[in-house]
């Protein structure tokens, strides 16, 4: 193995002398013929990448492995090809690099003298670490050195030649990156040494390197059997071509041809690659020294490989070698086998006791020698001697063994290798060799194919054995035959059948047979049991006698009989017809007899057993000339046939006995004359209604197999009365009618069976069905009362005193009647307008003409609008009631106000002062009154304006007062809208407090006598005022309830 890392001396893709001299000598090594021992030679392709062309010579030699370089490790390893590997292709269009191996960031030995590591991207004391060709190729070369150490060693193949080890390495060589081989960047992949000798998925691997082709034409073809499918079949061809001219446009000189046919036949060309594997439809490669083809998932069968020189240029013959992986094929391991045609005796027929010598040729197919293995001789089975040997690959070994037979007749001679399978071979279902010899004996032999003869046939009365008698010797011999009474074996007892033989006396040469008949005749179906004839034959020149028992078996023999109560059986064209069945056993013994019925087309037939229906059924262990009773039911088809018609059911029988016994009966059957009439309705006939009317439909069909003519009569309910029909029906075979029926139910009408008769002469057809009529709650409903706020009752008039009162809670009663006859539980539901709430007491259950209290609570809106008439609807249901009634209401209006913001209780005294207090409208009526203050002390309150308070509903305003007082001291000032004496909000009062004057003072100029006058006078006037302008209240027919107000008192003092 000669490894080389140069540096770049240009000439890229070039083939120069240097390129030339490596394929000289790889050429030269390799004629292993000539003694050569083989040479692999391996070249750095350059770290000159990643643009094509950049492999320089001597990598351009043909025969040279080209090594480019993938990453060693870190990330990407070992699948990515460093940028630095030289691509190919070469000047003449061929592939370098072969192959790729780990070059990327590798360590090796540092020699301690180096001084130039520069450009090491790692380094210790020891080792420094290189990227580079130069770091790939010495790793190739180990590679490539135990591949050859493989085939010497272990393989034992002397001298292996350079181009099988550049074989190999491709042979094992894994895709880079997506599939895509061969390609300019890594040739054939990266170095995978176990795919190389020993493939993970349990190929084997088969190498010829001592072939060559010498001619334009010439070829070699390999067959390989692939006994697994699914996983790669490949072959690699390389050979070391001679060296080329440098001035040639293409080095090739020698060019061979890699062809692979499949078992169905298709063919590959070696390099016809898409997509990383072999294709077809492609040329042959004329220009490299390597051919490759690759199966992804090879089939079971036989592949044939050919070598082809398809232009032989050179002036001697060129060797090449082939490396193939592939299941079942010779994966360089020893492969033991006997050889056929390897089989010798010295004796062609020996004779018992007479001693024989065999021999036979053991050999080892494989490449390698074997382990020591042990060859057992075995006679029938029985180990008679063994040898112990190896073998080298490819070798063969006579082996010679001494036997003497001891049993005259066919003995089976074996030879088997490694019986104990110690040795591990490529196959192990070759290592067995048997061989059948005849062994004579002197002597008669009396033989019968069949000496037992079952008698299975009830009807049969004789019964006939062919029967040999054989010389057993290897000379003539005189020889006879005789026949012994027939005997009954289970008593002993011999019986006087006829027994018949069809010689007695023969002159036999050596190992001649001939023919005789032997005959019984006995009755029919004999009791069970064995009976024996015996034979003795002698040979007369050498007195020896033998003898044979000819058996006839009479085992169970069965027979059947079958029979009705009918010759022809009757059966309804509509109804299934049940008819008995008789099974007669006229067998020998007693036996059961397992029966299946096909019925004819469109009929259905069954046995009936246990109560269950089925076409099979078994009949009980009959004794003989008795018989078993089975039920079968007859189920005519959906169309009815006439009358008369005439078929047969067939009843298989078989036997329970071994062996089984089979008869077809069949069973004839006639159609009767048959009246049917179907009437049906598909009406509901329930829930029907008292004082109604309804239509019933029904369907009247004529299922007989005769034509009939219907006349209508009604029973029917009480109340319930027909009050039209279609009369009378005529039916045709098949035929059907739609018959309208009217029916009228009175108001008195009661649910009963209803029944309708069709009348054909006096043949009647009757429907008979129930008038499910139904009785719903007839509710009636009574006021009793109404319950006001504060419990206020009213039972006169569902409107108490006239009218509703907004926001309030009012609460009614009635009588709840059931006029129906039927028990009810009112289901009661109330609905209303948005301004009430309605929520009902749920009632008892009341029977015919009972009554219940019914109590609602009716919430009316405070926002309900006065004098509206909102309404709500109470509905009934239950047990089919439906009843509904509804109820109005009248809401009364009311007069309110509210008194807030006073804003001022403090005075003093004879000071007039000016104060303002809010008034609101909280009532639901528009506001107009007279307001009027005074005081309970001798102090002036005076309502500044006219005094009238206009407001809409919800609607503010704030009244001025003008008060003085003329004393000082507390005081309670009264504010009230004196026409509304019955509202308790119109009156306002609140505390006032006026602090007492230190001197002397006027008002307006004048002496406090004088202004109590006028202050007297105006107060006169005011109330003559009042009087006059009080308003009256609103004209209205209902009452108004107003809400009650307290009086607003004791307000604290206000400045």
């Amino acid at each position: 193995t000669h490894t080389n890392s140069w540096g770049n001396n240009g000439g890229y893709g070039q083939y120069n002398s240097d390129s030339r001299d490596v394929d000289d000598r790889t050429n030269t090594y390799d004629r292993y013929y000539s003694g050569g021992d083989g040479m692999t030679v391996l070249f750095a392709a350059g770290n000159d990448g990643p643009d094509p062309d950049t492999v320089s010579p001597p990598a351009t030699a043909k025969n040279a492995v080209t090594v480019g370089m993938h990453q060693n490790r870190y990330q990407g390893a070992p699948d990515y090809i460093m940028q630095g590997s030289s691509r190919g292709p070469l000047d003449d269009g061929r592939i370098k690099p072969d192959i790729l191996a780990p070059g990327g960031y590798v360590w090796s030995c540092r020699a301690q003298e180096a001084t130039d590591t520069g450009g090491a991207s790692g380094r210790t004391t020891w080792y420094l670490e290189y990227t580079g060709t130069s770091m790939a190729t010495p790793n190739a070369a180990g590679a490539a050195a135990m591949i050859r150490e493989y085939l010497e060693e272990i393989a034992l193949r002397d001298s292996p030649q350079g181009a099988l080890v550049k074989g190999l390495l491709i042979l094992g060589a894994e895709d880079v990156g997506s599939r895509d081989i061969p390609n300019n960047n890594e040739g054939w992949g990266r170095v995978n040494l176990r795919n190389s000798l020993a493939p993970p998925d349990g190929q084997g691997v088969w190498v010829d390197d001592r072939s060559l082709l010498s001619a334009t034409g010439n070829s070699k073809s390999y067959t390989f059997d692939i006994d697994q499918a699914g996983d790669q079949f490949k072959a690699v061809l390389t050979w070391s071509d001679e060296a080329a001219s440098t001035w040639s446009s293409t080095q090739l000189v020698n060019n061979l041809n890699l062809e692979v046919t499949d078992p169905n036949g298709l063919t590959y060309l070696g390099n016809d690659f898409a997509n990383g594997r072999s294709t077809t439809g492609g040329s042959a490669d004329s220009l490299n020294n390597v051919e490759v083809v690759l199966i992804d998932s090879a089939m079971i069968g036989t592949w044939t490989v050919n070598v082809i020189d398809a232009n032989h240029g050179g002036s001697r013959g060129q060797p090449f070698s082939l490396a193939v992986m592939g299941h079942g094929i010779n994966d360089l391991k020893p492969d033991l086998a006997t050889v056929e045609d390897g089989f010798s005796i010295d004796i062609a027929i020996p004779s018992v006791g007479q001693e024989t010598q065999l021999t036979c040729v053991v050999e080892n197919s494989g490449n390698i020698r074997s382990d020591p293995f042990v060859v057992n001789f075995e006679v029938d089975g029985v180990v008679i001697d063994t040898q112990s040997l190896e073998l080298s690959g490819g070798s063969q070994r006579t082996l010679v063994w001494t036997w003497t037979p001891q049993n005259a007749g066919a003995n089976t001679i074996s030879f088997i290798i490694d019986k104990t399978d110690s040795v591990i071979e490529t196959l192990e279902t070759n290592n067995r060799q048997d061989i059948i010899i005849n062994i004579s004996q002197p002597g008669i032999a009396i033989t019968s194919a069949q000496p037992v003869q079952p008698l299975e046939d009830a009807e049969q009365t004789s019964t006939t054995w062919q029967i040999e008698l054989t010389n057993t010797g290897l000379l003539s011999t005189n020889a006879s035959i005789a026949e012994s009474a027939l005997t009954f074996v289970e008593d002993g007892a011999e019986l006087n059948w006829y027994v018949g033989l069809s010689g007695s006396q023969y002159e036999l040469m050596g190992s001649e047979s001939v023919s005789l008949t032997v005959t019984v005749v006995h009755p029919q179906s004999p009791a069970p049991g064995t009976y024996r004839i015996a034979l003795s034959a002698t040979d007369l020149d050498n007195s020896i006698t033998t003898s044979l028992d000819l058996d006839l078996l009479v085992d169970e023999i069965p027979d059947v009989g079958l029979e009705t109560d009918y010759d022809i059986i009757p059966v309804s064209p509509i109804e299934p017809t049940m008819v008995p069945i008789y099974v007669y056993n006229y067998g020998n013994t007693e036996i059961a007899y397992d029966l299946q019925v096909q019925p004819p087309n469109g009929w259905e037939a069954y046995f009936v057993q246990d109560f269950t229906e089925s076409p099979f059924a078994t009949s009980d262990s009959i004794e003989v000339d008795s018989f078993d009773t089975l039920q079968m039911i007859i189920k005519p088809p959906s169309v009815v046939p006439n009358s008369g018609l005439q078929s047969s059911l067939t009843v298989s029988i078989n036997s329970v006995t071994d062996p089984v016994v089979n008869w077809l009966i069949d069973v004839p059957i006639e159609v009767e004359a048959v009246k049917s009439v179907e009437i049906r309705t598909n009406t509901p006939l329930v829930n029907l209604l008292p004082n109604s009317e309804f239509v019933a439909v029904f369907n009247i069909e004529n299922k007989g197999n005769l034509a009939v003519k219907l006349s209508p009569t009604f029973n029917l309910p009480q109340g319930v009365q027909v009050i039209s029909s279609a009369g009378s029906v005529d039916l045709e075979i098949g035929e059907s009618e739609l018959y309208l029926v009217t029916f009228q139910l009175s108001r008195s009408a009661a649910s009963g069976p209803a029944v309708l008769h069709m009348d054909n002469g006096s043949d009647r057809f009757t429907w008979t069905e129930n008038f499910d009529i139904e009785i719903f709650p007839l509710p009636s409903l009574q006021f009793k009362k109404v319950i006001f706020p504060e419990n206020q009752e009213y039972t006169v008039s569902f409107y108490g005193t006239g009218s509703h009162p907004a926001g309030s809670e009012l609460r009614f009663v009635w009588e709840l009647t059931n006029d129906a006859d039927i028990e009810w539980q009112p289901v009661v539901t109330a609905l209303s307008d948005p301004q009430l709430s309605v929520a009902c007491d749920t009632p008892t259950m009341i029977g015919y003409q009972q009554s219940t209290e019914l109590s609602c609570t009716v919430f009316t809106s405070s926002e309900a609008v006065p004098f509206s008439e909102p309404s709500f609807v109470l509905k009934f249901a239950g047990s089919g009631a439906d009843y509904s009634e509804t109820f109005s209401l009248y809401i009364g209006g009311y007069e309110e106000i509210s008194w807030s913001d006073l804003t001022s209780n403090s005075f003093k005294e004879g000071e007039a002062k000016e104060i303002q207090v809010l008034v609101t409208n909280t009532g639901t009526l528009p506001f107009n009154h007279l307001i009027s203050g005074t005081a309970s002390e001798d102090w002036n309150v005076e309502v500044i304006g006219d005094g009238i308070v206009n407001l809409a509903v919800g609607e503010s305003r704030t009244v001025k007062l003008l008060v003085t007082p003329n004393t000082d001291g507390f005081s309670d000032i009264t504010l009230t809208f004196t026409s509304l004496p019955d509202v308790e909000s119109a009156t306002y009062i609140f505390s006032a407090n006026a602090d007492k004057q230190t001197a002397q003072s006027t008002a307006f100029g004048l002496p406090f006598a004088q202004i109590g006058i006028i202050a007297i006078l105006m107060l006169l006037l005011l109330g003559v005022f009042v009087v006059l302008t009080r308003s009256k209240p609103p004209n209205q027919p209902l009452p108004i309830m107003p809400r009650p107000q307290v009086p607003l008192v004791n307000q604290p003092l206000i400045p």
